[in-house]
C-alpha cells in the first residue's frame, strides 16, 4: 500500500479540539504496568548499549534535553546519546539532517532501531509522558517550526509519547504540518 499525503487544503484546516481520559486512574495504571514490561524486556539493552557508547565515542552515554508536554509544561527528556557531545549548539533550532554528520558511530543504528528512545521509559514512570500520544517537541523547534501550523497546539492536550501517532501513521519524514493531523485517535 502506497501513502499519499493529503491535500494541501486539508493540512490548512484547523484540528478538532479533543479530549482524551489521559489523566484516568485506569490510565496511569497502564502506563506504569506497560513501561515496567518495557523495562524488564529492554533490561538486557540497558546495560549493553552504554557500554557500547562509552567503547565508540567520548562523552556522556545519556542525553538530556528540555522539551515540551502537557500544556506546553517544560519537562527533561532522557536519550540514549547518539551525536557529538556539541551537536545541539551546532544544530541550534533545525532539525537534524544528514549533512550535519554529528552521530557517534553507533548512533545510527541506535536513531535507526529507535534504541536511543529505551530511557524515556523513566519519563513515562515519571509521569511526564504516556506510552502512546504525540512525540515530544524541543521548544526551539516548535518556536522556528511548528508554532505557526494550524491546529498544532492540540497535541499539547495530552501527555507526549514515547510513541507517535504520526510516527505510526506517516512516512518517516514527512513534513510538520501534515504529522500534526495525527495528534490522536
Amino acid at each position: 500500500m502506497h501513502y499519499t499525503l493529503p491535500p494541501v487544503a486539508l493540512l490548512q484546516q484547523p484540528v478538532i479540539e479533543r479530549r482524551w481520559p489521559s489523566d484516568s486512574i485506569a490510565h496511569g495504571v497502564l502506563n506504569i504496568a506497560a513501561s515496567l514490561t518495557l523495562l524488564l524486556l529492554a533490561l538486557p539493552f540497558l546495560i549493553l548499549i552504554p557500554i557500547l557508547i562509552k567503547l565508540t565515542s567520548r562523552g556522556a552515554v545519556f542525553y538530556t534535553g528540555t522539551r515540551l508536554g502537557l500544556h506546553k509544561q517544560l519537562f527533561t527528556i532522557y536519550k540514549f546519546r547518539t551525536l557529538r557531545p556539541d551537536a545541539q549548539q551546532i544544530i541550534g533550532a533545525s532539525l537534524l539532517q544528514e549533512r550535519h554528520q554529528l552521530e557517534t558511530p553507533i548512533g545510527a543504528f541506535l536513531r535507526d532501531t529507535k534504541l536511543d528512545e529505551l530511557p524515556q521509559i523513566l519519563n513515562i514512570l515519571k509521569g511526564d509522558m504516556n506510552i502512546v500520544g504525540p512525540r515530544p517537541e524541543r521548544p526551539e523547534i516548535y518556536e522556528h517550526l511548528c508554532r505557526q501550523i494550524p491546529g498544532y497546539d492540540a497535541r499539547f492536550e495530552i501527555k507526549p509519547g514515547l510513541i507517535g501517532f504520526a510516527q505510526l501513521f506517516t512516512p518517516h519524514g514527512s513534513p510538520k504540518r501534515a504529522r500534526s493531523l495525527y495528534s490522536g485517535p
